[in-house]
């Protein structure tokens, strides 16, 4: 299948980086192997990470030509053999980790330390300093590996689209700053300090708002 050239926003050392045109996705692993659970997302929607700045800036030892970007929504343009559920055609919010979902890590729902996505170290990414070699999502397509763990459909496209750059939130920003929130027990009636006002502090204060009981909590535990 043959689609218009792909571009993606390209590391090209400290302080620099450079909108090129980069290979378009294939249905192959980081080593080169190819794969049949995957999917290719037609990008719609990506945010820019301030954890992506370590990188720019330098901070990091990320190889230059990385595509960045771990924040992903897009819709589904083609399927791997393998995929049940996932359609052609639906719009997905990806969750910025990798996963396979069949590890010990993953059964305990600590999917952001898969042990199956990653040869050097337990946890994957997207476009992210030694995560797996997956490529980024600051671009204009990208493959998503094991779908039908990985991607999570919008039930209705017409009204996902009318609030894109709301539910672009759900693959990092949002779920980090609620994690934070259920991580620190947090419950109706708390008074609670969040250092840092960023897009993920104040998600975290949002999630502190709601109402996050104990026995809520056991259950959202992520």
């Amino acid at each position: 299948m043959i689609y218009a050239e792909n571009r993606g926003v390209v590391f090209l050392g400290q302080n620099k980086v450079e909108v090129q045109s980069i290979d378009f996705p294939k249905m192959q692993d980081p080593a080169g192997k190819k794969i049949g659970h995957a999917v290719i997302l037609k990008v719609v929607s990506t945010n820019i990470c301030g954890s992506d700045q370590h990188m720019v800036r330098g901070r990091t030892t990320a190889p230059t030509g990385m595509v960045l970007g771990h924040e992903i929504t897009g819709e589904v343009i083609e399927l791997g053999s393998d995929v049940e559920y996932i359609r052609k055609g639906d719009l997905v919010t990806v969750p910025f980790n990798v996963a396979r979902g069949r590890c010990r890590t993953c059964r305990e729902q600590e999917t952001g330390v898969c042990l199956n996505v990653n040869p050097d170290r337990s946890g994957g990414a997207y476009g992210y300093v030694d995560m797996g070699g997956w490529v980024g999502g600051q671009a204009e397509y990208v493959m998503v590996p094991y779908a039908d763990f990985n991607l999570i459909p919008f039930p209705d496209k017409a009204q996902a689209m009318a609030k894109i750059k709301d539910l672009t939130m759900l693959s990092d920003i949002l779920p980090t700053g609620f994690h934070g929130a259920v991580n620190a027990g947090v419950g109706v009636g708390f008074t609670v300090y969040v250092a840092g006002a960023g897009p993920v502090g104040l998600a975290t204060a949002a999630s502190a708002g709601r109402n996050l009981t104990a026995s809520t909590l056991a259950r959202r535990r992520c």
